[in-house]
């Protein structure tokens, strides 16, 4: 029976547990007393900071605020200098142009895994069978765990996981309660930061502000801010889909990143988050599905004979399901995480809008007066900015900017909360939304 692929009641993806500690460790670690500045420095510069998760955490973190000014001034003069020259020079390539910037503490926490997952690879490749801890992987997980395996047994695990999906699903239709925690498990839910204060619920009365009337707050990055109403807005969204369900819609909003569905469960309905982890699981099924026909094509064109795991799928009609999990009319999965979708969606229309308003003097005057951009925001209009107006007044903006932050990070009598600044001024986040 599927039942026995199993092996525990209560899973823990052993990959998730390996990131959480290395998560939890990390900032005492890159922080400690005798580590070198230079180190985090440097991967601060390059990768701009922390993400807004970890950065709140690092921004709340009152032991290591020596430690982390000191790094943060250092990144800042490692930065400085790139912004007045030209976006194709040789030395801004990295800052500009890399296309896998990560926050260093994500990076961290994969490197982990990564690492508890070579034995359980190396055992698996020796009996290829179904028992054991890759029952136990989370999705995100399960796709670094096949990424280096060879094609033949790629597709013997993918086989072997989606009767483990499957199981999942068939939790959820008889009770989706019980099935619930199953799921989130495969969707990698307890290797998100769960920081249930920095998420604020979802108000069906808050507003969103446009952009050029934000320009001139000396608190928020403007684009952080719009990508925060766009994150509440999403969310609202996401609510509406699952509170009327006869509309058919949730495939519109629903999540099936870790984050995002961590996002979703802070709506607060526990049979909602039933609802939107069960299409979740459809989605990773169907992909999986997909993954294993292009290796049954590899192998065909390879000239391979179909292996011993392959088993063609059968279309049948599903029972309709009173409980709603699954949507018997949509024969639409979920393949991109909608959450994601509506985030970058918002980047790209708050910097086009950022970048329309800053051809007008009174629009450019005002950023002068607020904030400005963080310096991720920064990063990803400068190259397209306008080489003769635009881009050289961001540039000497920023400079200033960074000046003031390295004098005041200098300072050893500086003024509360400079830490936090810094923190927020390399990758930043919304304030009024607080999107986690």
């Amino acid at each position: 029976m599927l039942e026995t692929l199993w092996p525990s009641a209560n899973p823990h993806c052993p990959a998730c547990i390996a990131a959480q500690g290395a998560g939890a460790h990390y900032f005492d670690k890159v922080f400690a007393p005798n580590a070198p500045t230079a180190t985090i420095a440097k991967l601060i510069s390059e990768d701009l900071g922390f993400c807004s998760r970890h950065g709140r955490v690092l921004a709340a973190d009152a032991k290591h605020a020596k430690a982390v000014a000191q790094s943060f001034r250092a990144a800042t003069e490692r930065i400085l200098p790139l912004l007045h020259q030209s976006v194709t020079d040789e030395r801004c390539e990295r800052l500009f142009f890399r296309s896998a910037r990560r926050c260093p503490a994500c990076s961290a926490e994969e490197a982990a895994a990564a690492k508890a997952l070579t034995p359980i690879r190396k055992r698996w490749m020796q009996t290829m069978e179904p028992l054991g801890t890759v029952a136990l992987l989370c999705e995100p997980h399960f796709q670094m765990f096949t990424a280096q395996l060879p094609v033949e047994p790629r597709g013997h695990a993918i086989r072997q996981y989606l009767d483990v999906l499957a199981i999942a699903n068939q939790d959820m239709e008889r009770a989706p309660d019980a099935g619930l925690p199953r799921a989130l498990a495969l969707l990698g839910y307890a290797s998100v930061p769960h920081q249930t204060d920095a998420l604020q619920r979802v108000n069906g009365g808050d507003a969103h502000m446009p952009i050029e009337d934000i320009l001139d707050n000396p608190d928020v990055c403007p684009i952080c801010e719009a990508m925060g109403a766009a994150h509440t807005h999403w969310l609202e969204g996401l609510r509406w889909a699952v509170e009327n369900e006869a509309a058919g819609c949730l495939w519109l909003f629903a999540p099936c990143c870790k984050h995002h569905v961590f996002d979703a469960s802070q709506l607060g309905r526990p049979d909602w988050l039933a609802r939107i982890a069960a299409l979740a699981l459809s989605g990773m099924a169907e992909q999986s599905r997909q993954q294993l026909a292009n290796i049954i094509r590899i192998l065909a064109l390879a000239d391979q004979p179909r292996p011993s795991w392959y088993k063609p799928r059968h279309r049948r009609r599903k029972a309709s399901n009173s409980t709603g999990l699954h949507l018997a009319k949509d024969k639409r999965f979920v393949l991109r995480c909608q959450g994601c979708e509506a985030e970058a969606v918002a980047l790209e229309q708050a910097s086009a809008a950022f970048l329309d308003l800053m051809h007008h003097t009174r629009y450019r005057n005002l950023l002068a007066h607020g904030y400005g951009l963080c310096l991720d925001h920064l990063v990803h209009v400068l190259p397209v900015a306008s080489p003769n107006l635009i881009r050289p007044f961001l540039g000497q903006l920023h400079t200033n900017r960074l000046e003031a932050l390295r004098n005041a990070l200098a300072d050893p009598s500086g003024a509360p909360g400079r830490e936090r600044d810094a923190v927020r001024r390399f990758r930043g986040w919304s304030v009024a939304h607080q999107h986690a």
